[in-house]
């Protein structure tokens, strides 16, 4: 069937849709609604529950005298109309609704009335770069797709052999490695980072875990996910004395700031602009319902996952001092030339693997003369 399509921000074109309802359904997005606002013998058929479902607004239908009395949400198309059904529409329909809908549009509230605002036609040049940018997007959503079920899945392998508790709390495989797969998508690569943390801190499994690690920070990376994490000392007869004390103090009694003795109480997503001050008010004042730790002290560390990289910053009697060493100088590896992110990935994958030796060759003997 022959129809005109006509999509947010675009120019309307001529389109091919297939028979029975999918095709129909398919070309909206949903169910579909049919509607008759012109005298010509044509059908207007778009999402029945667009404005439910939050589609971009599309363009405006005018009563007779101008008025807007309702605007399209999502995709819709022009068909003709038969004696029993939707058909082609035919020519010379096609270019008169092609010209009426031409310019996309934009709606602006003034005076509490809602205006039409019609937009620029893009050129074919814009056009075609606007579609580049979809395909794009497109390729990039298919790959974060498939690095987030691989690290999912590597992950969940990596739990249920060296943890028990997760493997009973955990008896269904498929569904946790969901989960995660889930949660990466969505950014909160904190709450897996918190997951491998009670392992890593009962198994003492900082080795083991490491390649993961690099593969978590990786994938923050490729994606512009920003995290942080909340260490807190592990109380012992050991670290007691170490409680509530300045960096100051620390330095002078010779005491480094040990990551052995601390243990990761909490880690989320880090938003847009916020800083160690604005967590370090919100661990005092307005603790999230998950956090077990105590408030927000001296002697407490904040870790910033950016970029890729972990920057450890020690809660000091006035403001944060960083710690460079507070990981050993082992999770920021700089690399020396100019790698692509998606190799980043890929290594730190391979990394996880432990590759077999090879045995050396033997020398041959040189011939006696």
């Amino acid at each position: 069937m022959k129809v005109l399509m006509v999509e947010p921000g675009k120019v309307p074109y001529a389109a091919e849709i297939g028979e029975g309802l999918e095709p129909l359904q398919a070309a909206v997005g949903g169910d579909i609604q049919a509607v008759y606002p012109y005298d010509d013998p044509v059908a207007l058929i778009c999402n029945e529950e667009g404005k439910y479902m939050g589609l971009p607004l599309n363009r405006a239908l005018h009563d007779d005298e101008g008025n807007i009395y309702d605007i399209v949400a999502g995709n819709f198309f022009l068909c003709g109309l038969g004696e029993e059904d939707f058909t082609d529409l035919p020519a010379d329909l096609m270019e008169k609704y092609r010209q009426q809908f031409e310019h996309p549009e934009q709606f602006v509230r003034i005076a509490g009335k809602i205006l039409a605002v019609k937009q620029p036609v893009p050129s074919e040049e814009q056009e075609a770069q606007r579609a580049q940018m979809a395909t794009q997007e497109a390729q990039r959503e298919e790959m974060r797709l498939d690095d987030s079920t691989d690290l999912a899945f590597d992950l969940d392998v990596f739990l249920r052999q060296y943890s028990d508790a997760y493997a009973d709390m955990h008896p269904v495989f498929h569904e946790e490695k969901e989960r995660m797969a889930d949660e990466l998508l969505s950014g909160q690569t904190g709450k897996i980072r918190m997951r491998m943390a009670t392992v890593i801190q009962e198994e003492h499994l900082d080795v083991e875990a490491g390649p993961l690690l690099d593969r978590i920070a990786a994938y923050e990376k490729e994606y512009g996910i920003s995290a942080y994490s909340i260490y807190q000392l592990d109380l012992s007869d050991s670290t007691d004395g170490l409680q509530f004390m300045s960096l100051d103090w620390l330095e002078k009694k010779g005491f480094p700031v040990d990551r052995d003795n601390y243990q990761m109480v909490y880690a989320a997503e880090l938003s847009p602009g916020e800083t160690l001050e604005d967590i370090y008010t919100r661990f005092n004042i307005d603790h999230p319902e998950d956090f077990k730790g105590h408030s927000l002290s001296v002697s407490d560390v904040v870790v910033l996952h950016e970029k890729g990289s972990d920057t450890a910053y020690y809660v000091d009697s006035i403001g944060f001092k960083e710690l460079p060493d507070f990981f050993g100088g082992t999770r920021q590896p700089e690399a020396k030339r100019d790698v692509s992110l998606r190799e980043l990935l890929d290594d730190a994958k391979k990394q996880a693997a432990k590759a077999e030796p090879k045995t050396p060759e033997k020398k041959k003997e040189p011939e006696r003369s």
